[in-house]
């Protein structure tokens, strides 16, 4: 299915009015519907699109959208960090038949609501940013679900959107809330 939105928020937004209402999670080797708490394994869903999202030419800031079907839902699966397509014991890349269809779009200086942070910027200082994991003071998700975890500027207090070649430099603090 060829979308006509080249963002990865305009794609989900077309989608759902095109009936894939539901959401869906992945942890551990199974699917979660957010909105019936049901769990579905590798053999009950259908991946029938996905979706790669870049927004540069450098692939830093790669997103995944994946179309999931079961036999009582439609849904989407949206992989704000391009984690699962390899994870999960690789049970969205062998679902995946057609591969991820690619969409580009102009590189913006923010990404939900968040100022997004560069590489070149974070070289600058990468002691100033940290990724922060758990916080219960995360922003809203545009999605409807919740961030797992989110870049974090200490210098001007808030959070930002870093790109993925940050998410994986070895020099980022990672901060775990503390309950």
């Amino acid at each position: 299915m060829k979308l006509t939105e080249n963002d990865l928020l305009g794609a989900v937004n077309e989608l759902k009015a095109k009936g894939f209402t539901d959401d869906f999670i992945a942890g551990g080797k199974v699917l979660q519907s957010t909105r019936t708490g049901k769990t579905y394994g590798e053999g009950d869903f259908t991946i029938s699109n996905a979706y790669r999202f870049d927004h540069t030419e450098h692939v830093t800031d790669t997103q995944n959208l994946y179309v999931i079907e079961t036999a009582d839902s439609k849904g989407l699966l949206v992989d704000m960090l391009a984690e699962h397509l390899n994870e999960d014991g690789g049970m969205i890349s062998r679902k995946i038949g057609t591969g991820l269809q690619q969409y580009r779009s102009e590189d913006q200086p923010m990404k939900y609501g968040m100022e997004k942070v560069h590489k070149a910027r974070f070289e600058a200082q990468p002691g100033r940013y940290e990724l922060r994991i758990g916080f219960p003071d995360f922003p809203p998700c545009p999605f409807g679900n919740a961030f797992r975890m989110l870049g974090y500027d200490k210098e001007a207090q808030k959070y930002v959107w870093l790109v993925t070649s940050i998410l994986k430099d070895g020099r980022l603090t990672i901060a775990h809330h503390q309950s």
